[in-house]
């Protein structure tokens, strides 16, 4: 997902039966983004299962009329008495 200052914003997630649900949410510069090339970017946002996630599937962002940056991640539950669906809304803050 991009950000309006050009940034993108990759949503990583890991599972294991051992450990469980973990995400990251990293940032990449756009402008690193080329043809062969292996792309790094600071972790923004980190959680496993002791901070109440889930499966987090999907990641938007928006501006608000104040101006901030607002991230919104979903999870689906699939059916599944062991999952949840969860909408979490984060504000970007510099």
């Amino acid at each position: 997902m991009l950000l309006p200052s050009g940034e993108l914003l990759i949503l990583e997630r890991k599972f294991s039966w051992f450990t469980g649900v973990d995400i990251r949410i990293r940032s990449i510069p756009l402008k690193s983004i080329a043809p062969g090339a292996v792309v790094d970017g600071p972790a923004l946002f980190k959680a496993d299962l002791g901070q109440e996630i889930d499966n987090m599937e999907g990641i938007d962002a928006h501006v608000t009329p104040a101006g901030d940056t607002v991230l919104t991640l979903v999870s689906d539950d699939n059916f599944s008495m062991l999952q949840r669906t969860l909408l979490l809304q984060f504000t970007l803050v510099e």
